[in-house]
């Protein structure tokens, strides 16, 4: 399929709900189930066609950003079609909008064209979290992103004389990134965008995740074990406020895998591919999460705790078997066996994490399309993590010898079976309003519209949009006056 297709699809299934908002109600919900439909077809083939290194303009589908891109506006279509109803269209043709910028900027060889389409793609999610109100946590986290990424991309093309994307980042524009990074993907539990979970706006967050992983995900792969080790050590201190509270607080299970997922790219480049998908697949169900209340509990514990045989067991693995590859060697031996050490107890936690998940009760008043979501999300982890490791980027040799990892599998997998069924046997067996009932929450922290600061947040945020399109636009007279063909990149 012509990459062209596969950028444009969104725009015009876009047009096509903005049309869909003049018909009659009754025929609303049917055009924003097949638009939803046909972009999450359009996502899943982008994410298939890449690594064939398709040249179109200024773009390449090349892995992992084609695929990790391809798979978040797959999510957003998701959620957008099974969260939405009559009078969600408008809300939905903005994940279009975003979709497109998204993709044709990260998918780009050139800074300029790509934070540009950056830029447009952040406008797009402006508007789609501003719906129902404005919500200034996730406008500044927008905000402060984009301009901390612009700044990390501006001092690294400045500095080499190089005008295409970066491969890797040093010193402060590695800094400013992982800064970018975390304020946008959601690694910040109770703030940011996570203002937007439980709303119209909820499709946004696999699209603010899937773009810094796809953009930022290769330029901070490989940064050291020591930055590994402190982004697993917030995920545990996560996981363990998350078993420790006595109520489901969803923006700290959502910020898990994000933590988790970081710190096995950073440690591990390879695991890149299998690492983003499982976050987007786990961030996904915590967006479907409030929908499904007491069902699909199995399908979220499974993604959120990265068990096998799912996609983020892969990367945990992967991560694991070059770890120990190197805990032996000179240098930072130290360093990558204190990683070896910690990465066991991130499958503990996650283990207990699911056990605590699949114990949720509560009145099983759940919608019937975001019930069939989660389950389409669990169905999706499985199978990439029934592929083959070359599938994922990997070596053949990435997760180890392979008859010992396909028993460490099949002894994992009947192990969660086991106790799967022990706690729904459990949970079956109690008297009703007797046991114990876990219930979930947002567990954000929302600004009131009627307080005095919201409009000087506001401002603020406004200050940090005009400062990167400023540097943007510096850039370009910068590059232009340089001829932005420098013989490097040649």
């Amino acid at each position: 399929m012509s990459p062209v297709i596969l950028y444009s699809v969104h725009t015009l299934l876009a047009v096509m709900l903005a049309v869909g908002t003049l018909v009659p109600r009754r025929w609303r919900r049917s055009i924003l189930l097949l638009a939803a439909t046909l972009g999450c077809l359009g996502g899943i083939a982008l994410a298939l066609a890449a690594g064939d290194e398709t040249v179109w303009r200024s773009t390449t589908l090349d892995q992992p950003r084609g695929a990790i891109a391809g798979a978040a506006v797959a999510c957003a279509w998701l959620l957008a079609g099974a969260l939405g109803d009559d009078r969600t269209l408008g809300p939905a043709a903005l994940v279009g909008l975003a979709s497109s910028a998204i993709l044709l900027a990260t998918q780009g060889d050139w800074i300029v064209p790509a934070l540009t389409l950056w830029l447009a793609s952040s406008v797009a999610l402006v508007a789609l979290v501003s719906q129902g109100g404005p919500r200034v946590g996730a406008l500044l986290a927008i905000g402060v992103s984009d301009l901390a990424l612009v700044g990390a991309f501006s001092l690294h093309a400045l500095d080499e004389r190089v005008w295409t994307l970066p491969g890797s980042l040093s010193g402060l524009p590695l800094a400013l990134a992982a800064a970018s990074f975390a304020v946008r993907s959601g690694a910040l539990p109770r703030v940011g965008i996570w203002e937007t979970l439980d709303s119209r706006a909820a499709p946004a967050l696999p699209l603010l995740l899937g773009g810094p992983l796809a953009l930022l995900g290769m330029p901070l792969a490989g940064a050291g074990p020591w930055s590994s080790l402190i982004a697993l050590a917030v995920a545990l201190g996560l996981g363990g406020a998350a078993l420790a509270g006595t109520e489901l607080r969803l923006s700290v299970f959502g910020a898990w895998p994000v933590w988790l997922s970081f710190g096995l790219i950073v440690a591990a480049p390879a695991v890149l591919l299998p690492a983003g998908l499982a976050a987007l697949l786990a961030v996904s169900a915590v967006c479907l999460w409030p929908a499904t209340h007491s069902l699909a509990r199995a399908s979220r514990g499974l993604l959120l705790g990265f068990l096998p045989l799912t996609a983020g067991w892969i990367a945990i693995a992967g991560t694991a078997v070059y770890a120990f590859d190197r805990a032996g060697a000179s240098g930072q031996s130290v360093a990558w066996t204190l990683l070896a050490g910690v990465l066991p107890l991130t499958v503990a936690v996650g283990v207990a994490l699911a056990a605590r998940i699949a114990r949720q009760t509560g009145p099983n008043s759940s919608e019937v399309s975001a019930t069939w979501a989660a389950r389409a999300l669990f169905v999706a982890g499985l199978c990439l993590g029934l592929l083959p490791s070359s599938s994922l980027g990997l070596a053949r040799d990435a997760l180890g010898d392979v008859d010992r990892t396909l028993a460490l599998n099949v002894a994992a997998a009947a192990l969660a079976l086991v106790a799967g069924a022990i706690a729904y046997k459990r949970v079956s067996t109690e008297a009703e309003g007797v046991g114990d009932q876990v219930w979930a929450s947002d567990g954000t922290l929302l600004y009131s519209e009627d307080r005095a600061d919201t409009a000087v947040m506001v401002g603020v945020f406004a200050l940090t949009a005009l400062g990167s399109l400023a540097a943007v636009i510096y850039l370009a007279v910068e590059g232009l006056s340089y001829g932005f063909l420098p013989p490097s990149n040649l």
